[in-house]
């Protein structure tokens, strides 16, 4: 397993709120240049690490909706 794939999984109890407010936070000290260049590398794989975090709990939504609106369907059918 890869150093990301682990720190994701350790983070999966962040809620999706948590995890996006984060990233804005590290992408306005990106655009406000606040990192110096040592930070900078360390931030971005932070980020990368929280985008996919946030897609991972948006995908995992939609296939729970997606599940209950197809029981919902089966039942009027």
């Amino acid at each position: 397993m890869t150093k990301e794939a682990k720190s994701t999984e350790g983070e999966l109890d962040l809620e999706y709120a948590e995890a996006l407010e984060e990233l804005n936070e590290i992408l306005a000290a990106i655009e406000d240049d606040r990192f110096d260049l040592d930070e900078l590398g360390d931030q971005v794989g932070r980020a990368a690490s929280l985008i996919r975090l946030c897609r991972h709990k948006i995908d995992a939504t939609e296939l729970q909706i997606q599940s209950i609106i197809e029981d919902l369907e089966e039942e009027e059918g």
